[in-house]
């Protein structure tokens, strides 16, 4: 599976960008910069990459080195965990001045929970939308109104998915569109690989089989949207909260299975966000044009019919 994905991002350099000029030959030019978010994710790039060099990274808000592979030009960041710490070691990296990043591709891969409505766990989902689950408004449900589905709701409406629908503008603070052809690049080169299985994901799997159809598959590749919240949740409710969340900032294209909710996580909109601010000072290539977002599914965010949502809050499974 890395190299298909390498593969893919040397295929999205060769085909929408022109190789970037080096100040001067001791400035390191990546094609690729992979990033993840906790060690276990880098871990296996690593490895198997590999990244084989360390480069001190003292302003990064997770690992304080990078990983750099002078043959394939992939540089590797940990993050680490949460919207903040993202945010935070991009804008560090894309400022470093050891790096010309203006014409590099960014790659997060890590690890997500999976909607069992349309995947599974050990699947893999490429995003086509990255959508913040984070700028709401809140109120506890034991003190709204009881028609209320939910006690989020958006910061500039006055219940939730409440009326008019999101305009452009507003949409454009709350959606990050990636492009269309790195996407579906990555995805025509990955689609057809057969992922690994276990034992234990197909114990897991068929507690899931009576109620989510889908959640019983095998792992495969797919294309959806992930959703980007700080808060460590789970249960029914907040996964339907997150499906309705997510076709009222995307409601122009839902009912596509591929721009449906599919991943739950924390970093991709403020990576993006970062990669924007980057980009408008001329350090890097803006998200909608070069960053890729695969998240593998570790955990579905809500119990199967076995157990409640607290039960599955503190669970291995979750």
């Amino acid at each position: 599976m890395i190299i298909h994905v390498y593969l893919t991002l040397v295929a999205s350099r060769l085909c929408f960008s022109t190789a970037a000029d080096a100040v001067d030959n001791s400035i390191l030019v990546p094609l690729v910069v992979l990033v993840t978010t906790f060690p276990p994710e880098y871990e296996q790039w690593e490895k198997r990459l590999p990244l084989d060099e360390r480069l001190p990274f003292p302003t990064g808000a997770g690992e304080l080195f990078l990983g750099w592979n002078s043959r394939l030009r992939v540089l590797g960041i940990v993050t680490g965990i949460t919207s903040k710490r993202a945010a935070l070691s991009v804008t560090a990296l894309g400022h470093d001045s050891r790096f010309d990043l203006r014409e590099a591709t960014w790659f997060l891969a890590g690890v997500s929970g999976a909607d069992p409505l349309v995947g599974t766990v050990g699947g893999i989902t490429w995003a086509r939308h990255l959508v913040d689950g984070t700028s709401v408004k809140f109120i506890d449900p034991r003190e709204a109104p009881r028609a209320w589905p939910t006690g989020w709701f958006p910061v500039k409406r006055q219940q939730p998915f409440g009326s008019p629908k999101p305009s452009a503008s507003e949409r454009s603070e709350m959606v990050w569109d990636l492009s269309d052809k790195l996407v579906n690049l990555a995805y025509d080169l990955t689609r057809s690989i057969e992922l690994p299985d276990s034992i234990l994901l197909q114990r897991v799997r068929r507690r899931y089989a009576a109620s989510f159809p889908m959640a019983a598959r095998a792992p495969e590749v797919k294309l959806g949207v992930s959703l980007s919240t700080d808060v460590f949740w789970g249960g029914g409710l907040s996964a339907s909260w997150a499906r309705n969340w997510t076709n009222y900032w995307i409601s122009d294209d839902a009912g596509s299975s591929d721009v449906m909710f599919a991943a739950s996580a924390m970093e991709d909109f403020s990576v993006a966000e970062a990669l924007s601010a980057l980009s408008r000072g001329g350090l890097t290539r803006r998200p909608q044009e070069g960053l890729l977002v695969l998240r593998a599914a570790s955990n579905f965010v809500e119990p199967d019919g076995f157990a409640t949502a607290v039960q599955y809050m503190d669970s291995p499974d979750h």
